[in-house]
């Protein structure tokens, strides 16, 4: 990693040192990251995982076509073994992207189980039109009238509504500036030498 003269800014982050970083961090959640090292990660790790979307679409790597993985699975065994190989780092330097600005890692759940609840109104939705239709013996050629779809609708909007603010949300924090000095999370990773910090949380 670059370093700047003592007790002076470092250089930014570069792409490589990005990802080194990250992979060498792979499960550490204690100290800070800067944004250069967390946005080139995502960057870099959407790169891939777009490319290898596109080389699944291309050539049918998905399931079971080239690869011995029954079709009625539903995996696309490459995409999915990229994502859990970059689960854990990716949510490891969110938390230390977090502990930054003077975050605690805990946001992070918060913010799972605020996407998670996002499907309750479509869900709800979907529920609610399904069973209508169900009591009201129409038959399913009702699927085609308005009536039915109003509920699916306004649940799917309330549910986007909420993860775009989620997604608002995280990107404010994202692109915060870091805390200038150490910070109960660690030193601050934009200086050189590292000054003396109390010992890092790594909640």
């Amino acid at each position: 990693m670059q370093q700047g003269a003592a007790g002076q800014p470092k250089p930014m982050m570069t792409i490589q040192e990005s990802v080194k970083t990250c992979l060498r961090k792979y499960a550490d959640f204690s100290g800070r990251a800067t944004r250069a090292e967390f946005w080139w990660w995502v960057l870099v790790t959407a790169l891939v995982s777009f490319v290898i979307n596109a080389i699944e679409s291309a050539f049918g790597i998905f399931g079971g076509r080239l690869l011995p993985i029954p079709y009625f699975i539903g995996i696309d065994p490459l995409s999915t073994i990229y994502t859990l190989a970059i689960l854990l780092p990716g949510l490891a330097v969110t938390v230390r992207r977090l502990h930054d600005i003077g975050r605690t890692g805990w946001w992070q759940l918060v913010w799972i189980m605020i996407a998670l609840a996002g499907f309750i109104p479509v869900a709800s939705g979907i529920a609610l039109s399904v069973t209508s239709l169900i009591s009201s013996g129409s038959g399913w050629n009702a699927l085609g009238e308005p009536a039915f779809w109003i509920p699916v609708a306004i649940g799917l909007g309330l549910s986007a509504l909420v993860w775009l603010g989620l997604f608002v949300w995280w990107l404010i924090w994202m692109v915060t500036p870091g805390q200038p000095g150490p910070n109960i999370y660690g030193p601050d990773p934009r200086v050189w030498p590292p000054e003396a910090s109390p010992q890092a949380d790594v909640s």
